[in-house]
């Protein structure tokens, strides 16, 4: 006999496969590709929910796991051949848990990508036997609504709960994470609560682009030193949000994501709303003819504006459009936070949020003179928000009833996100509120109009 390893526990198995789960590699043809590709990738599709399938690959639920599956298995829309080979992989049909676990190491391996204990709880993720329950540390919606529309500060919530945790997106030179703790470390302290902080950017160290924008070391020193009793911090430099979620280190779920000054054009163009021919030109119209060169061995982006010759880092016209952003704060926290948002990146996101469809017309570019035409009352209310006011979106206009691209293949009644509150403000630093650089920066711009300040108070809707 040998053992399969799960999670650090041994469980006997099967030595060899029995020859009625002899594998035929013709059994799987190229049409299969799909499900191998959507269970392989799993974790990565529903994070908080891969994590709650580690309970299922533990010894004392292993059998009953397995016979589950089975039963899902033969009762979904498989192929036959492709039902018949994984429950092959599985073992017997029925296993109590006293039994060996005839596990087959190869054949799993084959159909999934994975090995056998990933590939165990990608099926569980793809035949949906994950209940997803609320803990305490993540506050239920509505009770976050309440706490929002309290009016105090949406940072006061991770006063609020046993484990706070924030992760910020686009963290840039960590000014934002230095005054955040600058307000609130102590008063973790004095309520004897750990406070996990993690913080991403894309911009690669090291890099001779990014500037003023790259981490500062002396706030890496600083935020590293403090005890790990207090403070659980973590920086990834290098790494595009929409590939936050592969790092083994990060959380599930947050009670706060953030992300100050969301980077333009990256967000300010929706793909799905704007044709890429039409996207190119207006890009080059505004911005100048661009092309990816190397300066110094390094691929960068040269922009040609107004005469002038400028290099960024080689994403900088990379287009993701806020649904790529809206979808990742409402799987990933409780609550989520837009501050200094630029005008432009502002009403792209804000037509993604409102249930009308007329205000998300196909291939029109945003501008000052299409604004009123398209956002009609709501673009005369939020105009006329004055420095410090703020207002509940749902009061102007219904909010989407769900956002696209939220649902995940792999799950057999698949769930969508909606925002179920909204708060919109205008300014770029709120009085006893953390904020970043880039914010800081709006008052010495004269050229710009304020920026806008969006809390998101996320809800996961079952659909179908």
């Amino acid at each position: 006999m040998t053992y399969l390893q799960i999670d650090g526990y041994a469980c006997l198995v099967s030595p060899k496969p029995s020859p009625s789960s002899a594998f035929d590699a013709q059994i799987i043809p190229r049409t299969n590709a799909q499900f191998r590709r959507q269970v392989k990738d799993g974790k990565h599709a529903d994070p908080v929910t891969w994590a709650l399938t580690r309970k299922l690959v533990h010894p004392s639920q292993l059998p009953s796991t397995l016979n589950r599956l089975t039963e899902r298995i033969r009762h979904s829309t498989l192929p036959d051949a492709l039902q018949n080979t994984l429950i092959a992989s599985l073992g017997k049909s029925h296993v109590t848990p006293h039994q060996q676990v005839p596990v087959n190491h190869a054949l799993l391996k084959e159909l999934t990508g994975l090995p056998s204990t990933k590939a165990i709880r990608s099926l569980c993720l793809y035949f949906s036997l994950v209940q997803t329950v609320p803990t305490s540390s993540f506050p239920a919606p509505e009770d976050v609504e309440a706490f929002i529309r309290s009016g105090q500060s949406p940072y006061d919530l991770l006063l609020q709960v046993d484990q706070p945790s924030l992760l910020d997106l686009g963290a840039g030179d960590l000014s934002f994470e230095e005054d955040f703790l600058d307000l609130y470390l102590s008063r973790f302290q004095n309520g004897g609560k750990a406070f996990t902080l993690h913080a991403q950017d894309r911009l690669q160290p090291g890099s001779q682009f990014g500037g003023q924008y790259h981490a500062n070391q002396e706030r890496l020193d600083r935020l590293a030193h403090v005890a790990p009793e207090h403070l659980q911090f973590r920086f990834w430099g290098g790494i595009d949000m929409m590939e936050f979620s592969k790092q083994p280190q990060c959380l599930p779920q947050y009670t706060m994501v953030t992300c100050h000054a969301p980077a333009t054009p990256t967000f300010a163009y929706e793909p799905t709303r704007i044709s890429r021919p039409i996207l190119h030109a207006h890009l080059t119209k505004m911005k100048g003819r661009y092309r990816k060169v190397r300066v110094n061995g390094e691929e960068a982006l040269e922009v040609k504006h107004q005469g002038k010759c400028l290099t960024f880092p080689p994403w900088k016209f990379a287009i993701q459009g806020p649904l790529s952003l809206l979808n990742l704060v409402a799987r990933r926290g409780a609550v989520g936070v837009l501050a200094a948002v630029d005008d432009e990146v502002f009403w792209e996101i804000l037509a993604q949020l409102v249930d009308d469809p007329n205000m998300r017309p196909a291939d029109v570019v945003f501008s000052p003179e299409t604004l009123p035409d398209v956002f009609s009352h709501v673009h005369q209310a939020l105009s006329s928000l004055k420095i410090g006011e703020r207002c509940h979106l749902s009061d102007v206009i219904p909010l989407r009833r769900n956002i696209p691209g939220g649902t995940t293949p792999l799950e057999r009644k698949p769930v969508t996100h909606r925002f179920r509150f909204v708060e919109i403000r205008r300014g770029d630093v709120f009085p006893g509120m953390p904020a970043s650089f880039t914010a800081r920066q709006f008052a010495h711009m004269s050229e710009e109009v304020p920026p806008w300040h969006l809390v998101l108070v996320p809800e996961r809707v079952p659909t179908g």
